[in-house]
């Protein structure tokens, strides 16, 4: 409940409109529709850059990093060219694993954008555990100086890797961080208990507010490969029932929430009230940086493809089939359906252009 004073007439019509909306709810637990947040604020256009694993020394894969810095770029010049943006995030793996040099390629190009942007921390943005994955002439940034580095476009002088900013009156941004970087082996993540805590303040105290939230890791398992146990799973955070409570709870004042790490195309689940968004990456098949226009009312959006050339895509194409791990495990054999399964997935051409009320 926000802290605000509340006349008895409008208690009533709050409350009244609170049962009106647990009257909607699905069997399934899907919300008709929620009512609007109470600060309206217009209609804000923003950009999101996902996973762009930036490498200046790479060669191309499923991940292009050969071509990654080409990727950065061109959708950097895109965004620039869009009218109205108020914002650009960039929702984690911004480096290919942690290379101080590659971050300096990286904010050296969104420096050039002509909005602010807004950083969160993905698994592959600090120093590996593992020395085998350290590269000789490369110097490698630990999670805290990745923070510090990146201070000023989120993150501010407290160090933690967690924020919470206002865009305009109205619309707030969650920064979230769910990363483990003592962990050698695992790329999965955990919501700490400090951030549930403080994320539960958060949305309490900006009720009135539509808080949008953005973190790397998910907050729902998107394919049967990442349920727990399956080879997946790390996809998604380990605590993804405990957090998604929370931000039911809290829906009218969180119903939008921002994701990367799968390298999937554009999808969104609604679930009791929140909307869950996966952003595809700029780095992998299908290259695409995604757009979106929200509102107290409604969210829309589209996913253009980077700028890069035909040859490149097809490239790209060609090297997300040829590799295996990244193929649902039904869908492992090299045959022309299993092919269009996998691309299925990848591309999901049917949600690269959607709006949904909110």
């Amino acid at each position: 409940m926000s802290t605000h004073s509340f006349s008895r007439r409008k208690f009533l019509q709050t409350g009244a409109a609170a049962l009106l909306g647990t009257s909607l709810f699905m069997s399934t637990g899907t919300k008709l529709f929620a009512a609007p947040t109470k600060t309206p604020f217009g209609q804000i256009r923003f950009g999101v850059i996902a996973d762009p694993h930036l490498d200046i020394r790479g060669k191309n894969g499923m991940k292009m990093s050969q071509d990654s810095l080409s990727c950065v770029q061109k959708t950097v010049q895109d965004l620039n060219q869009e009218k109205d943006l108020a914002f650009v995030l960039v929702a984690g793996d911004l480096l290919l694993d942690g290379e101080r040099e590659n971050a300096e390629a990286l904010k050296k190009e969104l420096d050039t954008l002509s909005m602010p942007y807004f950083v969160v921390a993905g698994n592959h943005d600090f120093v590996p555990q593992d020395p085998a994955k350290r590269r000789e002439g490369f110097s490698y940034m630990t999670i805290e100086e990745f923070v510090t580095y990146f201070q000023g476009h989120g993150y501010d002088q407290s160090g933690k890797r967690y924020y919470a900013r206002e865009i305009v009156p109205g619309l707030r941004l969650i920064g979230l961080d769910a990363c483990l970087p003592m962990e050698k082996n695992k790329w999965g993540g955990v919501l700490p208990q400090e951030q549930l805590t403080w994320l539960d303040q958060e949305l309490r105290e900006h009720s009135d507010a539509l808080n949008l939230i953005v973190m790397h890791h998910n907050f729902i398992r998107w394919t049967a490969d990442e349920l727990p146990g399956g080879p997946k799973q790390w996809f998604c955070i380990d605590n993804d029932q405990e957090a998604r409570a929370l931000l039911s709870k809290h829906a009218p004042a969180a119903p939008v929430v921002l994701s990367g790490h799968r390298h999937i195309g554009l999808n969104q689940k609604e679930i009791n009230g929140v909307n869950y968004f996966i952003m595809p990456s700029i780095n992998s098949y299908p290259m695409r940086y995604t757009l979106f226009t929200i509102s107290n009312k409604h969210v829309s959006w589209r996913t253009p493809m980077v700028d890069v050339s035909e040859s490149k895509h097809l490239e790209a194409k060609k090297n997300l089939l040829q590799a295996t791990w990244w193929r649902a495990s039904q869908f492992q054999e090299d045959s022309t359906f299993n092919n269009a399964k996998v691309l299925g997935l990848y591309e999901n051409n049917d949600m690269t252009l959607g709006s949904i009320p909110l």
